[in-house]
This record gives structure tokens, sequence and C-alpha cells, in this order.
């Protein structure tokens, strides 16, 4: 990163700036509208709700072992204090083998709660309260143990299987902060819920506006997060009002009394939208990001000079206190940026991350990597934010996400790495060879633990450790059918407990992974499926969108974003590129990700039209043949001349709307449903043969072209049926 210059406010002019304004307004007012106006800000208290499944955590988690322990990070501001904070634990249990049971809650790291649950089923759930101290780190580390002990004469196995602990993702933390606390972009990033808002203008969006947006979502998908696309709500749209009541004194405004009420409301006229962004009173407009648009800035101020007018004409003072609430908040807080600002606004009493289109790249590597700790103002110019890249093949796991530590090991777990193929793939170079390096305590037991290497979930690697604390490597090579878009490397350990005939109790040891585990990039040529594409996408990609795609973005945007992640297309290294005419074959000179578009001199094995008819063939056969689809979509890889890419298609009207992220594992085309892939297959191999190495037999091609080692057998089978045949030619002529 060659430079990071502050911007001209300090953190601390920024919070006493929120602070000093509210009184200022109050005394200048008099009458009661004029006062109510000058108050609607002056509590800054925001509410957050982070649950389990916001982290991507969608299905229960199950401790079941005699000693389980897991922990769970719910992410907070940074520094800032919590009020009314509590964490609810939704949990269930069974208890099918009469054990005894203890679950112990512990928040950053200090016990909370601890009971024995050992019923034959029953609730496990909890309220813990979480104290307002501001956390550093960012986030609500909370602990969960379970223990499940099975008495046995002889100390045979206390394991039960029927003993286990739910943890539902429904477990939530809610609390609340002042945003005058919050000073920094840094802090604001990390605080992000787990579905950020991203507030764009309405009607069509620009090309720079929609490109910097599309590549925020996938850098928010990549850690974790769904972008939420709201356009500016104009006249005539419909928004969801929530059920807090607005101040009476307000209501003597027709536009703030037409939005007392909660359920669907369809805005009437602009004063109507400019009341709704003063007041924040719909979840339509509660954005976390914006990217500086000029057309979004126009939007705002007419719907606020219509609110003006309407104020105006009721009473002058409190037109007055308005202006001074638009001057803090939008001319100040929203108006325009430097072509490489970021800023920490206020839109409302909502805090707001506005980019500019021009630092959207830059602004992604500056929080999604180690430089976030430096965003330490409300206000920055990102002249160049870049990563390092690896000269000599090798990529430390520590760099995609992994944390190397120890474990303390009593009989099984887990030490996993996530990270995209374009975050190691980027000049080409793919993984061939995964490198841990572990060490391991010695146990009670002579039986050595075992380590094992997964990449998405298919065993790679394995070996028993020496059990003496120094280092132990484990080398295993990479398929090429184990990689994906979006890889998971997890090493298991597991160790056998001992409790020397219950003269002991087991106890755990530890095991780590150490900084040193890397994995190796070599050169090679990506296959034409969808890790191949993914290696590609690392490089230089063409995302070729219609016109129509930015006259619709509230649509189009998150479908982009959801195809450009799970195919491992990078944010910071893609092109986009609008066809203002979507009939005619567009035809690219790199690697592309085509939605909705003819492809020129491409062979497509996927075949849809508007109608929802889907065809799949195979060389000159036809595979499947279906009619009258809806909520569908194809995915697949193509080749136009020399360039490889991957088109998106809608069967029939209607596109699906996805839910969850996409994943797509080994194949080169894929059908879609709004709840992910229905079906991923290769079109150039359906039966899978590829997959065998070469050197495996190969049925009925080995009986054609058998090897010299088959005239041995076959020359013993030939004499003795002549010799059969000799003797049954003598009896027929005796």
């Amino acid at each position: 990163m060659k430079s990071i210059h502050l911007g001209a406010f300090s953190a601390l002019a920024w919070g006493a700036s929120l602070l000093a304004l509210m009184p200022t307004q109050t005394l200048a007012a008099e009458s009661p509208l004029a006062q109510a106006i000058a108050r609607l800000n002056a509590d800054l208290r925001q509410e957050r709700e982070i649950r389990l499944d916001d982290l991507g955590i969608n299905d229960p988690i199950v401790l079941g072992a005699s000693d389980a322990r897991r922990e769970l990070y719910l992410p907070v501001p940074a520094g800032v204090p919590l009020t009314d904070a509590s964490l609810t634990f939704d949990a269930s249990y069974l208890n099918g083998e009469g054990g005894r049971n203890t679950l112990l809650l512990s928040l950053d790291g200090y016990p909370v709660r601890a009971q024995g649950l050992n019923e034959a089923q029953g609730d496990a759930s909890a309220t813990l309260g979480v104290d307002k101290a501001p956390r550093d780190s960012g986030s609500v580390r909370l602990g969960v143990a379970w223990s499940s002990r099975v008495e046995r004469e002889l100390c045979e196995d206390e394991r039960a299987i029927g003993n286990v602990l739910r943890i539902q993702p429904d477990t939530r933390l809610t609390y609340s902060y002042d945003a005058s606390q919050l000073r920094d972009i840094g802090a604001a990033w990390n605080a992000l819920p787990g579905q950020p808002g991203v507030l764009i203008a309405p009607g069509t969006l620009s090309s720079a506006s929609y490109d910097a947006v599309w590549r925020l979502g996938v850098a928010l998908e990549r850690i974790g997060k769904q972008a939420r696309i709201l356009p500016l709500p104009g006249v005539g749209d419909t928004v969801q009002l929530s059920a807090r009541r607005v101040p009476e004194a307000l209501r003597g405004v027709p536009a703030f009394a037409s939005l007392d009420g909660e359920g669907r409301y369809t805005l009437k006229n602009a004063a109507e939208v400019g009341a709704l962004l003063v007041l924040g009173k719909s979840p339509d407009i509660q954005a976390d990001l914006a990217i500086d648009d000029a057309q979004l800035l126009k939007g705002i101020d007419t719907a606020l000079d219509a609110l003006q007018a309407e104020v105006q004409a009721l009473d002058p003072q409190a037109a007055t206190a308005l202006g001074q609430w638009r001057e803090h908040h939008i001319r100040t807080g929203l108006g325009s940026l430097g072509k490489d600002e970021a800023r920490l606004a206020l839109l409302g009493t909502r805090p707001m991350l506005l980019i500019a289109p021009t630092a959207t790249i830059k602004a992604m590597t500056l929080f999604n990597s180690a430089w976030n700790t430096l965003a330490r103002n409300h206000q920055l110019t990102i002249a160049e934010a870049q990563l390092p890249l690896t000269q000599d093949g090798r990529l430390a796991l520590s760099r995609l996400g992994g944390s190397p530590g120890s474990l303390d090991l009593l009989a099984k777990s887990d030490w996993s790495a996530t990270f995209p193929l374009g975050n190691v793939a980027y000049d080409g170079r793919l993984p061939v060879r995964a490198v841990v390096d572990v060490a391991s305590a010695p146990g009670a037991s002579s039986t050595a633990p075992v380590a094992s290497v997964f990449l998405n979930d298919y065993l790679i690697g394995a070996a028993q450790l020496v059990s003496d604390g120094q280092k132990q490597r484990i080398e295993a090579r990479i398929p090429a059918y184990a990689l994906g878009s979006r890889n998971v490397l997890r090493v298991s350990f597991q160790r056998q407990p001992v409790s020397n005939r219950c003269l002991e109790t087991p106890q755990a040891f530890p095991v780590s992974v150490l900084p040193t585990s890397h994995i190796v990039l070599e050169n090679s040529t990506p296959g034409s499926d969808f890790a191949g594409m993914a290696a590609r996408f690392a490089q230089h990609t063409q995302v070729l969108v219609p016109q129509a795609w930015l006259d619709h973005p509230a649509s189009s945007l998150p479908t982009l974003i959801k195809i450009a992640d799970a195919t491992g297309v990078s944010p910071l290294r893609a092109q986009l590129s609008v066809q203002a005419d979507d009939k005619t074959a567009v035809n690219p000179d790199t690697s592309f990700l085509a939605f909705e578009l003819p492809v020129k001199d491409s062979a497509e094995a996927l075949q849809v039209d508007a109608q929802g008819r889907l065809l799949i063939n195979h060389k000159e056969q036809r595979l499947l043949d279906l009619q009258q689809l809806d909520n569908m979509a194809a995915l697949q890889v193509i080749k136009s001349g020399s360039q490889h890419g991957v088109v998106y298609r809608t069967l029939g009207s209607q596109a699906p709307q996805f839910k969850e992220p996409l994943l797509l594992t080994r194949g080169n085309a894929s059908i879609l449903g709004a709840e992910g892939a229905l079906s991923t297959f290769d079109t150039h191999d359906p039966s899978g043969s590829q997959l065998i190495d070469a050197d495996e037999p190969r049925g009925l091609d080995a009986w054609r072209q058998p090897s010299l080692l088959w005239l041995i057998p076959a020359g013993v089978l030939l004499f003795a049926l002549l010799l059969l045949a000799g003797r049954r030619a003598r009896r027929n002529r005796q």
C-alpha cells in the first residue's frame, strides 16, 4: 500500500460534532414543531441483531463427544460500548443413554452459566446478559462446552452417540450502541450486519455506479455477508413501515402524519419520501453502504426540498431547524467525495459508509485485509491499497483465513482455512499440493494421534503423528476434482482418550498447526469446467451485461453478485462491459462471464429459450428435453474462439431469486433454482469416466485392444478347445 491520507476532520471532532449539534438546534427552536425536528436525531442509538445464520451457520451445530467445545464469534463495533446487550442461546439436547451431561457457557472466556441436563430430552436454551465494555477485537466470543459421561463397569468407552447438544442457527446477540461513538471506517466495516443494505439511485443506474455496486456485493459475499440492494424510494413506490410511532408534534406535517402507521404503504409525493429519509421509518432505506452517485444525492435533495417546502408553509422556524438538520446530515455527510475517498456519514440516525466509485477496488482491498486496522478515521483518501503477491509459488495458509495456533485435543478437533480459488490463482497458477506442518504433545495413550487433511471434504492426506512436540510435515497432492471456486482446507485431529481403568480422568493434550503450513502453486492449463474458469477469472475477466440490467438494478445486481461470487470472478481484476444491443453476439477478447447475451461462435450444450424450454446435448445425442420451466436458470462453461467463459441464461419469464450463496461442484454446467444449484454435471463427460485414472482397465475397450499377455491364456484356451474337438471327432467316427 503506497499511502493512506487521513481526512481533514479528526475522529474526536467527528464525535463532538454529532453531540454538539443537537443542543444548538434546540436552543434556536421555539415552536413545538421546530423543537420536535431539532430532537429528531438527539438519540443516535442503533439497534442490532446478529444471528448465527447471518454468519453462514444455517444448520444446527451438533456437539456429541464426551468433551466437546466450540467457540463462536459474533461481530460488534470495535471499541464502542454496548447497551442493552443480551445473548439468546437457542439449543436443545438428547440424553438417550442416561449419562451425566453438563453444559457450560462462557462469554469472552469468562464462565457465566453451568447446568446439568439429565432428562431424556429437553430445552437447553438460555439468555445471557452481556456487559457494556467495548470490545477492541470487534466481536463477542461465545464459548460452549458440552460434557457427557456414561459410567460403565471396568471403564468401558464412556462416549455415547445418543447424548448430544444441538445449537440452533437462531442463537443471536442483540445490542444497541450510540452512533456518535462510532468514529472510524474500519470499525463501521466490522460492525456491518449479516445482510447490509446498499443504497443506490432510483431508476436506471449509471455504468460507474453499477460497476462499483457489484464489486462491493461480491466483496461482501467473500466475507460471509449478503448485500441487500436498496433503490432510493420514489413517488408511487411501496415501502414497509415499522411499528415505531411518529412523534405527536410532527404529525401536524402531512408528510410525517402519513407515515404514522405500520405495514405496506405507497408513497404519494416527494415530501413523503423526504419524511421517510428523516425518520428512517422503513427497512427499505436502512442502508449501511452507498456508492457516491450524483443521481442518488440529487434524489435525496429533491425529496428533502419538497419536505422543506411543506414545513415552510406551516412553520418557518421549523423549516430553519430542518435546514440545519440537512446541513449536518446531508450536505456535510453525504457531500460529493474525491475520486479516492471513503467517508463515514449519517443518513437520518443510521451510520453509513459512502465510497467513491473509483475508490471501490482500493477500499475493498483495504477493508478485507490486514490494512483494515489502519482505517482509523471517519474519512480516508485511499491513494493505493494492494495485497502482496507470492513470487515463489508458495502461499501461507495464514493468508487464506486459517489462524495458526494450538488446540486442546481429547478425542477429535478440526482446524480449517477457507479461500476462494481466485485469491490464490491470480497469476494463472493453481494449487497442486498442500503442506501442513503440525506438532503434537504426548498423551497418556501409546496409540499415536492421527491428522487427516481434507479439501472440500475429499481426503487428500493423513499421517500418524509422533507426539514429541516437534514439527511434523504432511504433504498431500491436490487432485483437480477436489478444487472448486470456493475451497475449505480442513485438518482433523483424532486422539485415543485413555483413563487407565478409571484411575485417571481423560485429559486433553495440545496439538498445533504451525505458521509454516502452506499450499504450493504451479503453472498449469485450467480445465474447461467451473474450477478451471475460477482459475481463469482470478486474472482478467470481462463481465458482460445487457443495458436492460442497468435499467433494473434492484433485480439484476443480486443475480450478478451471486453468480460472480460462485464462479470465482475477482472483483479487483474484472472489467464490466455493458452491451447496448442484447441481440448482437458479443465477441470477447479474454475470459468472460456473460449474462443473457448471445456469444459469437459458441457451441452451447445447454440451450434455453424464453418459453422455458431446456435442451441438454452430448455430442450427437440429446440427453434431455424439458419444456415450460420457470424460476430456473442455466449456467455453463462455453468457448468463443480461443476464449473460455461462462454464460448465464434464465429459463422462462421469471429468473430465480437466490436465497443463499451458490456452491458449484465439479462440472461445466449447472441448473440453478432459488435454493441453489439443483444439478451440476459435465456435458463433455456425463458418465464421469474422465475421473478414472488413465491406467485403469477400460471394460470393452480392454477386450478390443488386449495386451500381449492375453496371448498366453488365449493360447491355452485355444489348445483345450482343439483337443476337445479332436476327441469329439474321433468318437463320431467310431
